[in-house]
């Protein structure tokens, strides 16, 4: 077999366990979807029906020992696949377990705690997540983060429209995307005069390619945190989520471009 053959092959091999990856995304996210619905019909949507009264409150006492085991399971699954990285191998099922053991768990907790509101925003965010775990196999990581930071920024524009409920938990949010946005400019600022590379405790990390359009991570973090200011002094205007949802679909134009 020659050099050529050889090299075709890895790169089959690797377009493979891509596929796979994304499939366990696509997988798990409509197995949510349908989980969700189910618990929006009996925990939420119940009737008046003593079957159904009793099967929400069932639900009620279970959401929170349900959370807990599921959290147990990631633990193990996270080990398992922890084990089989360190043998060269792929984390593989175990890790695709662990990252849906934990999902459950998140939607277990979230939908305890806040009910309708906590599984109507599941029914976004399950979707919104594993969108985002396709951008990152099939983009490059620089358009995954600015992915990541416009729907973080989406969320912010929604909390800080008080339709989260708690004022405490719309500020203890706001003031974790403020402390997120800066860690990212500082790093990205590291990053670009590291050429690509971060070097932590003498170890050199290849974080992005050399050719990365840094301008672009930092006009998203001050998009990012424009938007939010504006929806706090504003509410919760349609033409906020706009400007967001425009600003990601530029990027992704931009980078899909970039990849032909």
């Amino acid at each position: 077999m020659n050099k050529k053959e050889q090299l075709r092959q890895q790169r089959q091999r690797q377009e493979d366990a891509v596929l796979n990856k994304v499939l366990y995304w696509i997988v798990g996210a409509v197995v949510l979807e349908g989980l969700l619905l189910l618990l929006k019909r009996y925990y939420v949507d119940y009737t008046t029906n003593g079957n159904e009264i009793m099967m929400a409150y069932r639900l009620n006492t279970v959401l929170p020992i349900l959370a807990v085991v599921f959290l147990g399971l990631f633990v193990l699954c996270a080990v398992l696949s922890l084990r089989r990285r360190r043998g060269g191998k792929e984390f593989g099922l175990p890790g695709a377990l662990a990252v849906f053991t934990l999902m459950l768990a998140v939607c277990c907790a979230i939908s305890r705690q806040f009910h309708e509101l906590g599984i109507r925003f599941l029914y976004v965010a399950v979707p919104v997540v594993a969108v985002l775990a396709l951008v990152y196999y099939l983009y490059q990581k620089e358009f995954f983060l600015i992915s990541s930071l416009s729907a973080l920024g989406i969320l912010g524009v929604w909390m800080a429209a008080r339709r989260a409920g708690s004022p405490v938990l719309v500020c203890a949010y706001l003031a974790v995307l403020a402390v997120i946005l800066a860690v990212i400019l500082v790093l990205a600022r590291k990053i670009q005069m590291g050429k690509g590379v971060l070097t932590v405790r003498g170890r050199r990390l290849e974080v992005f390619p050399p050719n990365t359009n840094y301008a672009m991570l930092y006009i998203t973090c001050g998009v990012v945190a424009a938007v939010t200011v504006a929806a706090l002094l504003l509410g919760g205007l349609a033409l906020l989520y706009g400007v967001l949802v425009a600003w990601l679909l530029i990027m992704a134009v931009y980078y899909t471009v970039r990849m032909m």
